[in-house]
């Protein structure tokens, strides 16, 4: 395994802390049951067939594209989204571009809510507006025109936050889905929970309990929504989680915040509607006067080809008689390529000219 992959893993930790990528680009490939921290910036990630894993992916200069995943959960933040073929993922997205997705089903979205010590600088490294998070403009390219499409929206409630001892307090520049800011570590601060050990190696636990935090799932709750599990601190014991569960009832908040953006999807689907329909009202009103301009030039070139037939006239042979007539026909100056000699043709043609020999014609 590279210093810039993770391949073929399985029920581990996998940890790249910040300074060890630096831009380049990382894959991840067959892993199962992983928990995997890329806590720098990329120029690229790709994540093929993992199956069961928790992945918080830093800031990324390019595409981040997932292949063939199942029942994993993510956070991402990247220039362009791709995911094809994936079933039973939820991700926390960050997008400056569109997401797009392709032969997937039971996909759900939240908003950006990771944060780790250094996040807005690798931000800033990736080309990154934390302002320009398009991660609820999803666009389902195998879905077909009216159909339901294969992924919803969910809240994200709770920040998977990623403590580094001596790297500071965790902090994420980008706006919750109510437009809310993140406040630094404050939970963790209350709890007394400063130093979490140093991230080391591939496979050490940032989180504890078996190999790492729990990002919904069993260990708390399920989804973005969920606990992200108890933090070990220093002595070993465990501290309360960065931030805890709530109620079975649902934030006030996050229902006012569910429910704008269910009045922003409904208002870009009319907008969207209304914009098909005007181009399709264009393209039909360009088919008609492309056909009729096409059918109005056919018929002037025809009735030009009519008129030119009409003015033009064949000049004859010039002469009075029969055989002035004959002889304007002939070309003289012709010369035979075999050096036939036709002079003996040419006095006969020329005599009966002169004398206006009658010709018969038969009755």
């Amino acid at each position: 395994m590279s210093d810039f992959e993770f391949t073929d893993v399985s029920g581990q930790t996998l940890t790249k802390e910040p300074g060890s990528v630096n831009g380049e680009s990382f894959a991840l490939k067959n892993l199962t049951d992983c928990t995997v921290y890329l806590l720098d910036y990329t120029s690229e990630v790709e994540v093929t067939d993992c199956r069961g894993c928790k992945i918080f992916i830093g800031p990324v200069d390019g595409p981040a594209i997932f292949n063939n995943c199942q029942s994993s959960q993510v956070t991402v933040a990247c220039q362009q989204f791709q995911a094809k073929s994936c079933q039973d993922i939820e991700f926390g997205l960050y997008c400056c571009t569109q997401p797009s997705i392709s032969g997937c089903s039971d996909v759900r979205f939240g908003c950006w809510m990771g944060a780790y010590p250094m996040l807005t600088a690798h931000f800033a490294a990736a080309n990154l507006d934390p302002q320009a998070n398009n991660w609820d403009k999803v666009y389902d390219i195998s879905a077909e025109d009216g159909a339901k499409p294969s992924f919803e929206f969910v809240q994200s409630a709770q920040y998977w936050e990623v403590p580094i001892a001596g790297q500071g307090q965790p902090e994420n520049p980008v706006p919750a889905a109510d437009g809310s800011t993140y406040q630094s570590g404050s939970q963790a601060e209350s709890n007394g929970n400063h130093d979490f050990g140093p991230l080391e190696g591939g496979n050490s636990g940032i989180f504890g309990g078996s190999g790492g935090g729990s990002f919904g799932g069993s260990a708390g709750g399920g989804g973005f929504g969920g606990s992200f599990g108890n933090a070990p601190t220093e002595n070993g014991n465990t501290a309360a989680p960065a931030m805890g569960g709530g109620s079975d009832a649902e934030n006030p908040k996050a229902a006012a915040v569910r429910e704008q953006l269910r009045k922003r999807l409904s208002e870009q689907e009319e907008k969207e509607r209304a914009t098909k329909t005007e181009l399709v009202q264009k393209a039909a009103s360009y088919l008609e006067q492309f056909y009729e301009k096409r059918n109005n030039s056919r018929a002037q070139r025809e009735k030009d080809n009519r008129e030119a037939e009409s003015m033009l006239t064949v000049a004859g042979p010039k002469g009075d008689t029969e055989w002035e007539r004959t002889v304007d026909y002939v070309n003289f100056g012709f010369t035979r390529p075999n050096g036939s000699d036709l002079s003996r043709m040419k006095g006969l043609l020329f005599s009966a000219k002169a004398k206006n020999v009658p010709i018969k014609t038969s009755s």
